[in-house]
């Protein structure tokens, strides 16, 4: 359970907590090379429940990465507040909205991935390989 918790806060951590170093590392700057340039895309806008709660909901599993943004996002005016400018959906927002979102959801993956593995470990049955 620690290692899906610490799978799902930061990714890979949970591959690094069960001795998979190599797969952590991976996993590390793949989902978080791929939140960033969502980040960069569609700035912090994209992190918005209200906006796009599908896509927010997958965002979610990005773990501590979305709510960082949340936070940091929620600190600062929204530009759609009040408005039906929100309907509008333009490329940079979808293009964010999509990387992160894959970014979480490739994270969700991972902690799948991290507890089947520590599963394995746990009953005695064949490992998988590991990197």
């Amino acid at each position: 359970m620690v290692a899906a918790l610490l799978a799902w806060l930061i990714p890979g951590a949970g591959h690094f907590y069960l001795g998979l170093r190599k797969r952590a590392v991976l996993l590390f700057v793949c989902i978080e090379v791929t939140f960033i340039i969502g980040l960069y895309i569609g700035t912090l806008r994209i992190i918005d429940p209200g906006r796009s709660l599908l896509w927010f909901m997958a965002q979610i599993f990005a773990g501590l990465n979305t709510m960082v943004a949340q936070i940091w996002a929620g600190q600062l005016a929204s530009p759609y507040a009040g408005s039906t400018a929100m309907l509008v959906r333009d490329w940079s927002y979808s293009m964010g909205v999509l990387y992160t979102g894959v970014a979480g959801l490739l994270n969700l993956l991972a902690v799948f991935d991290t507890v089947i593995r520590a599963g394995r470990a746990n009953i005695g049955q064949v490992p998988l390989p590991a990197d």
